[in-house]
């Protein structure tokens, strides 16, 4: 059975650098996300107003007002506790979903148990989404849900990250039976989450089968936590780890193919601008994840302002692409003509996923 053997000592400190090092790198060096690889149909005569496209979704049976989610980040440090404070304000105003990071460090410590619990106290009415580790047992997860009053709870998969941290697990045997366990027992849906290497096929069948609801792919291309770790440990990462894994729009695609018409599907890594969130949309995402880039404008000067001009011009992007597509809505959107091309096509037609191609060709765009 995977047994998580992460000790208290020093987890405190590992959240600070986290932060640290996910402002420090950047995205700089990061992976293509292959969303270049996907063009959409523009459509010249829509026939619409703009008053008349909405960009509301629903994941797990909730509905929001936007795909956009404020993905998993952090908490369980002093030093990290207005991060989640001050997101949860910005989640709260532009009607968001917000997830919190790994919640380990509160229930092995409740003296930090106030860094998680305030995106509850700040976004009373919102969807929150309490957060776990593969392996977690059902009654630890359960007090994570319980932690922050969650209507849902990410399980991570980051089995990456552990192996390059110092201190991390070497032992993951049974984490998919106890996602199982987790599942049937813990009262709210469940969202099976990678880390930023992404989902293959394989892997969401088994997801799927475990009973997740949803599955973030957190595909290759946006913040990589193998990088992470190297930068705490001050190591030399060579380019075979600085690729490694499933680019966000492969791993996207992948996963739709197999399992979108069980659960649905959260796009995530990388995704930075209106076009990449359209796009993911159109290939049949439910939602879409955003984490790095707000950390890092919430350390500007007047980084609560950034981040609303930041979510002002993608929730304006989404509306026009809307427009220009000829779609009211994202199930508009999910049927109109959209074209793979380079490594996407190649990847597909190499992973022998060509009904996934032809659903693409047979889209016609009537509504």
């Amino acid at each position: 059975m995977y047994m998580a053997k992460a000790t208290e000592q020093g987890r405190e400190q590992r959240k600070v650098e986290h932060v640290c090092a996910v402002r420090t790198l950047g995205d700089n060096g990061a992976s293509s996300t292959w969303f270049e690889d996907v063009t959409l149909l523009p459509n010249c005569a829509p026939e619409l107003a703009w008053d008349e496209v909405s960009t509301e979704t629903k994941l797990c049976g909730f509905t929001l007002s936007s795909p956009i989610i404020i993905n998993a980040m952090t908490g369980g440090a002093a030093q990290v506790y207005d991060i989640n404070r001050r997101l949860a304000a910005i989640a709260r105003r532009f009607g968001l979903a917000m997830a919190v990071g790994s919640e380990t460090a509160a229930l092995k410590n409740r003296e930090v148990a106030y860094t998680y619990r305030v995106v509850r106290e700040e976004h009373k009415d919102g969807l929150v989404i309490a957060n776990v580790g593969m392996g977690t047992k059902p009654e630890v997860a359960r007090a994570a849900v319980d932690l922050i009053d969650a209507q849902l709870l990410q399980v991570h998969w980051n089995v990456a990250q552990e192996l390059f941290m110092a201190e991390g697990d070497r032992d993951f045997r049974g984490a998919l039976a106890g996602l199982s366990e987790v599942v049937h027992r813990v009262g709210v849906p469940v969202i099976a989450k990678e880390v930023g290497q992404g989902v293959a096929a394989e892997q969401a069948s088994q997801f799927v089968e475990a009973g997740a609801k949803a599955i973030d792919v957190g595909g290759r291309g946006g913040t990589n936590f193998i990088a992470v770790e190297a930068w705490r440990r001050e190591m030399q990462l060579t380019d075979q780890w600085k690729s490694w894994g499933i680019s966000t729009a492969a791993t996207l695609c992948e996963v739709v193919d197999v399992a979108g018409a069980s659960v649905d599907v959260i796009a995530s890594g990388g995704i930075r601008t209106a076009d990449q969130i359209v796009k993911a949309m159109a290939l049949g995402a439910s939602a879409v994840g955003i984490a790095g880039p707000l950390v890092r404008l919430l350390a500007e000067p007047d980084g609560d302002d950034a981040i609303a001009r930041y979510l002002e011009e993608l929730h304006w992007g989404m509306r026009a692409l809307l427009v220009l597509t000829g779609c009211r809505t994202w199930s508009e959107l999910q049927r109109r003509p959209i074209v793979l091309g380079g490594r996407l096509k190649e990847w597909m037609e190499a992973r022998g996923r060509e009904s996934f191609l032809t659903s693409l060709r047979l889209r016609t765009g009537q509504f």
